[in-house]
């Protein structure tokens, strides 16, 4: 059984893809499995794929009709096999270094969750040293630490944490509630200031393109799953903080997009979760409701 399993979601990304191979297969901690999960890419991604599993006998490939990101993540955590498992987008890469420093750090304090606060945009020119913060009050402190990404990546988790979680099909922004439901299931994690992801800036990510109904949508399904999770839960308080700050973010994208008609759907969408109680005004901050306040003019 290997120590760590690698998941790769693969979606046409031929211009990245051995880039992001490379840097996984070249890590300084061996003992893994690189599972990558060919979403129905119509490029030449499949033949990297096959080339590259040639040469390294940790690749295996799961070939699958196009499901999305979070399809792809939850087929990997599927068949994944490693004590612990990270998530690797196919247009990113990963300092050589990242996998033993997550390791070590998960092993030393003993913590489902390693997470790196920082992320690079270019491959760093030394090794550091490891080091860590442990942190009991998991979503107080998963919530009031700005320097956590709400991303999947970036992070090593014990695979039987994740095991019984899905991503949500079918939406955007499936990170955030991934993540906040794990949080409520573990009693500590730990964090590094240590960078132990190199994230492309020049892709095409959804999260910089134009806003849309369905992505509302998705903001509003994640919404409801946390609540879901937390419901009669002592930390739903957390919960809903940190729901407030997804608001927060959806709020502020609809509002740059000038667009009347996705403002008022926005707005009849949050004026529901407020009367419901799902989400408070009081924990969304002034310059974001007020920009709310905006949208119903």
């Amino acid at each position: 059984m290997p120590k760590i399993s690698v998941i790769v979601p693969v979606y046409n990304v031929e211009k990245y893809l051995s880039d992001c191979l490379d840097s996984i297969i070249n890590q300084t901690f061996h003992d893994i499995e690189i599972i990558c999960v060919n979403d129905g890419s119509t490029d030449s991604s499949p033949s990297i794929l096959s080339k590259y599993s040639a040469k390294d006998s940790r690749i295996q490939i799961i070939n699958q009709e196009n499901r999305g990101l979070s399809g792809a993540r939850n087929s990997g955590i599927k068949i994944a096999t490693g004590e612990y498992t990270c998530f690797v987008d196919s247009d990113d890469r990963i300092p050589v270094y990242a996998l033993q420093t997550l390791l070590q750090i998960a092993e030393s304090s003993q913590s489902p969750i390693v997470m790196s606060e920082r992320k690079l945009n270019q491959p760093p020119s030394e090794t550091p040293e490891p080091h860590w913060q442990i942190h009991t009050n998991v979503m107080a402190d998963f919530v009031k630490n700005r320097h956590i990404f709400s991303s999947a990546w970036n992070k090593l988790y014990r695979t039987d944490l994740i095991k019984n979680h899905s991503f949500i099909e079918g939406i955007y922004f499936e990170d955030w509630p991934f993540l906040t439901t794990l949080m409520g299931q573990i009693n500590q994690f730990a964090t590094t200031e240590i960078p132990c992801y190199i994230y492309r800036e020049d892709n095409t990510s959804i999260t910089r393109s134009s806003f849309n109904t369905k992505k509302v949508d998705s903001y509003i399904t994640g919404i409801h799953f946390v609540y879901e999770n937390f419901q009669n839960k002592p930390d739903l308080i957390w919960a809903q903080k940190r729901m407030a700050i997804a608001t927060k973010m959806l709020i502020n994208k609809v509002y740059h997009t000038q667009d009347k008609s996705l403002y008022r759907y926005t707005v009849a969408q949050l004026d529901t979760l407020f009367k419901q109680k799902i989400l408070f005004k009081r924990h969304i901050p002034l310059k974001s409701l007020l920009r709310f306040w905006l949208m119903k003019k």
